[in-house]
């Protein structure tokens, strides 16, 4: 697992930008989709401030 701060991964996917929280798990490789650990119950919205108040919210728990 990672150990990383929590950080807010945006994407276009279609037409409209979206976010959501991860990590990265190997900083020395590449990032990818196979090098991210994604928040516990985290998903992709268009909601910006929402998913960095999530972030936010994980990082203070470590």
């Amino acid at each position: 697992m990672a150990t990383g701060n929590w950080q807010v991964i945006n994407q276009m996917l279609g037409s409209q930008r979206m976010y959501i929280v991860g990590r990265v798990i190997d900083p020395s490789r590449p990032l990818h989709i196979g090098n991210i650990e994604y928040a516990p119950d985290s998903h992709y919205t268009t909601d910006k401030e929402k998913a960095e108040k999530q972030a936010e919210d994980l990082n203070k728990e470590k």
